[in-house]
Formats: C-alpha cells, sequence, structure tokens
C-alpha cells in the first residue's frame, strides 16, 4: 500500500487558525500588534533553513508570531530486536507561517501561501538497549525554502538520542538526552551550522474521564539545551542576517491529551500544551502541537 501523502494547504492552513486561536487564548500580546524587529538571539530560532529542527509549535518572538508545523510522516521498514535494531525512513515536512494572527482570519481568512517549507527525508536506526531504555541514531538531507524570498538552502542533520521510560515517585516518567549537528548550505550565501545537545525529562500524570470515555492526562516537562557550537550567521524569513543564537536555553511547559490518542480516520490526534524557552535575549512563548521534544 503506497504511503499516505503530506497534508494539502488547507489542512494545514485550518491547523494554523486553530492553534493560533490557543496562542491567543495562552499568551498575552502587546496592545500594539504591529511586528517588531527580532532581537539577535530571536533570529536564530526564526531561521528557515533550520525549522525542521525546531518542533511544532506557535512561537511568539517580540510580539511577532512565529508558526511551525512538523508532519512527522515515517514508515517502519523492521521492528527492532535484542539482537537488531529497527529501521524507520523519515519525511518530516515542515511548513512555517510568519507574522499570521488570530484577527487575520476575519479580515483576509485562512493563509493560502506557506512561508517556509522543508522536506528532509532520512533514516533512524532504533536499538532496543532494554526494557526502560532506547538509543535511536539517525541520518537526514533535503531542502528548505523561504518562498517569500526565494532562498534556499540544502540541509543535513545527524544525530542520535537516548531515551529512557520507567516509573519515578512522581508518576510514569520519560528522560530523554539527545545530540544533533545541523548543516545548511543556502544558495550563494556562506554555510551555517549548528551542534546542539539537549536534556529533557517529562512526567505522565492522569487526570479523568474524557471524551467517550477516554482519560485525560497532563504532561509537565522541562528541558535544557545547549549549542556547543551555535549557528554563526542565522538567515531570517525576510532574509536578513546577524546576531547570535543564545547558547544556553532552557525551557518549561504541559501538555494536555489523552492516554489513548483520538483517531480522526487513520491519523491520532496530537496532544497541545504551552511552554516557555528563554536564555540570554531570548524570551519565546510556545502553543506545542504534539511531543514537545
Amino acid at each position: 500500500m503506497p504511503p499516505p501523502a503530506p497534508a494539502p494547504v488547507p489542512v494545514v492552513a485550518a491547523a494554523a487558525a486553530v492553534a493560533a486561536l490557543a496562542l491567543a487564548l495562552f499568551v498575552p500580546h502587546p496592545a500594539v500588534a504591529q511586528a517588531r524587529a527580532l532581537r539577535d538571539a530571536e533570529q536564530a530560532e526564526a531561521s528557515f533553513v533550520f525549522a525542521h529542527r525546531l518542533g511544532s509549535g506557535l512561537y511568539e518572538l517580540s510580539g511577532r508570531t512565529l508558526q511551525i508545523y512538523r508532519l512527522p510522516l515515517e514508515w517502519r521498514l523492521r521492528a527492532p530486536t535484542p539482537t537488531r535494531p529497527g529501521l524507520t525512513l523519515t519525511l518530516p515536512v515542515t511548513a512555517g507561517f510568519f507574522d499570521f494572527r488570530v484577527p487575520d482570519v476575519i479580515e483576509t481568512g485562512l493563509p493560502t501561501n506557506i512561508s517556509t517549507l522543508s522536506v528532509v527525508p532520512g533514516i533512524r536506526w532504533d536499538y532496543r538497549i532494554d526494557d526502560a531504555w532506547r538509543v535511536a541514531p539517525f541520518v537526514e538531507a533535503g531542502l528548505a525554502r523561504d518562498n517569500g524570498t526565494d532562498l534556499q538552502a540544502q540541509v543535513m542533520t545527524a544525530g542520535a538520542r537516548a531515551e529512557w521510560h520507567g516509573e519515578t515517585r512522581w508518576g510514569d516518567g520519560r528522560y530523554v538526552a539527545a545530540f544533533s549537528y545541523a548543516y545548511a548550505d543556502p544558495r550563494q550565501q556562506p554555510v551555517d551550522d549548528f551542534a546542539l545537545l539537549t536534556h529533557s525529562v517529562q512526567l505522565r500524570r492522569p487526570w479523568q474521564a474524557g471524551p467517550r470515555g477516554h482519560a485525560l492526562q497532563w504532561l509537565p516537562y522541562a528541558s535544557l539545551r545547549w549549542y556547543a557550537d551555535p549557528p554563526s550567521t542565522p538567515l531570517t524569513a525576510n532574509g536578513l542576517r546577524g546576531g547570535t543564537t543564545a547558547r544556553v536555553q532552557a525551557e518549561f511547559g504541559v501538555t494536555f491529551g489523552t492516554v489513548v490518542p483520538l483517531k480522526v480516520g487513520r491519523f491520532d490526534l496530537p496532544a497541545l500544551g504551552v511552554g516557555y524557552r528563554f536564555g540570554e535575549n531570548l524570551s519565546v512563548f510556545r502553543v506545542i502541537i504534539g511531543q514537545p521534544f
């Protein structure tokens, strides 16, 4: 059976409107909604060449809204066993919308154009160490494009993540240590890269009965991000250059969902949540779609 096609633009646009409404409910906006210049550390967060590594969510930076939707399409080629790693083909498709606000839905309707688009296929190996630990190295390579300025970049990422699941005194716990190296070669622009190490923890806490008898849960999390080699010349969605990445960043937040994911057709509905990422000259509010890390 052929793999499912990526979600069409109207589906992504509808998700943008729903998520933008969530941003309006959870994140305080300044009285004046005009776009402001991004601070240096925020420019790296908005770099279109590395948007595929940023993670799905809505990012509020200096009163401006950056929306990233990462569709984690993947197909398992073989399952892991105690003697052989699993093998998964990945095709993350990342779409970005910049400076889209809830009032825009009333004034101009849903967005019809994707600001940035990344298609970065790859391969992931899944090693089952024991009942609690999993290790998953991966490689990805593809293209990122800014449709507003016709900038395009070849991007590559390699890395690995170690993940632990188990019981703690506070409930079911999850710990993830991940390292990634990303490289971007924009056309007629200097190359850029970064090396990132993250440590993240998350708890799973039951809540109450939900729709159609599905049990609800809330999942608080915290994450520490360290750029061993930060991006040197970040490219923003409007083609501007300059700025430096906040080398050390922290984030905390919470997501909400059902213990057994609700389905729409063949697709699982993702968990939703809110988070706050901060560092030197960096202050980012997130509305999280799916996993926070």
